[in-house]
């Protein structure tokens, strides 16, 4: 857990620090990408799945609908998400609106992701593992909680008990894809914003977007083991890594064209 905890906390501010070295973008570009994420994602998204599961309860019971739903959610929140950071970005930073821009957003979107879901998920459970149950007070801690979150807990404290160590390692991998996949998307919605490919490709990031998650949302309901989501997560964020490149490069290309027959 501790491994786990510090390789997430650390690999975005790692990332940010090479990328930003090459394609010197600014911080701002990355803070933007990060509030993004906490309020397209962990907010609006998140109070719209409150809603939706309050109102269809059977929506979790059904692996094809809660992945179809899951997946799409975050799609629509994330990308559409972005398009309103590159228009914050357009009106405040000053500096070419180049790729670095995309970059450092994406950086910033799946960085911060890294942090608060796995990074200090992790460190919470790290001290719950040593606080509580490495310190023989599961029962005391359980006895002394509502009846209503009672049986919640405890299997909450079952699972960190019963899960191999191993598979908590899995969790720098996963952010790692995550992190990749946020680039990339990142990368795709900017050339979309700026006019260099056509707005509908805003739509195809979407679906993008859904696709990559579709294999998380069948493990979280329970049709898939991790290994699997993961692989699906790998690569279908490798093919799209390697379409949009070529779609940059195919976009980049005339402008060079362009500027030198200009001088």
């Amino acid at each position: 857990m501790g491994v786990s905890a510090l390789a997430t906390l650390v690999l975005p501010i790692v990332i940010l620090v090479v990328v930003r070295r090459r394609w010197r973008f600014s911080l701002w570009s990355a803070a933007v990408g990060a509030l993004v994420f906490v309020v397209f994602a962990l907010l609006l998204e998140g109070e719209t799945h409150s809603l939706v599961f309050a109102a269809v309860p059977s929506l979790r019971s059904s692996p094809a609908l809660y992945t179809l739903y899951g997946a799409l959610a975050a799609g629509v929140f994330e990308e559409l998400g972005r398009v309103c950071g590159f228009a914050v970005l357009r009106a405040s930073d000053r500096r070419p609106d180049d790729v670095g821009r995309a970059l450092g957003a994406g950086i910033g979107h799946g960085g911060i992701e890294a942090m608060l879901l796995v990074g200090v998920g992790m460190v919470s459970s790290l001290v719950t593992s040593v606080s509580i149950i490495n310190a023989g007070a599961s029962e005391a801690f359980l006895a002394g909680l509502p009846d209503a979150q009672r049986d919640t807990v405890a299997h909450q404290l079952d699972s960190l008990i019963n899960t191999p160590a191993p598979l908590y390692l899995l969790g720098i991998g996963e952010r790692a894809i995550a992190i990749a996949l946020h680039i990339t998307l990142s990368v795709l919605v900017w050339m979309a914003f700026t006019g260099r490919i056509r707005r509908w490709w805003i739509l195809g990031a979407i679906l993008a977007h859904a696709l990559a998650d579709a294999g998380t949302a069948l493990y979280q309901s329970g049709a898939v083991s991790v290994f699997v989501a993961l692989g699906w997560a790998l690569i279908v964020t490798v093919v799209l890594a390697l379409a949009v490149r070529r779609i940059y490069v195919s976009t980049t290309a005339p402008l060079a064209r362009g500027a030198a027959q200009a001088s």
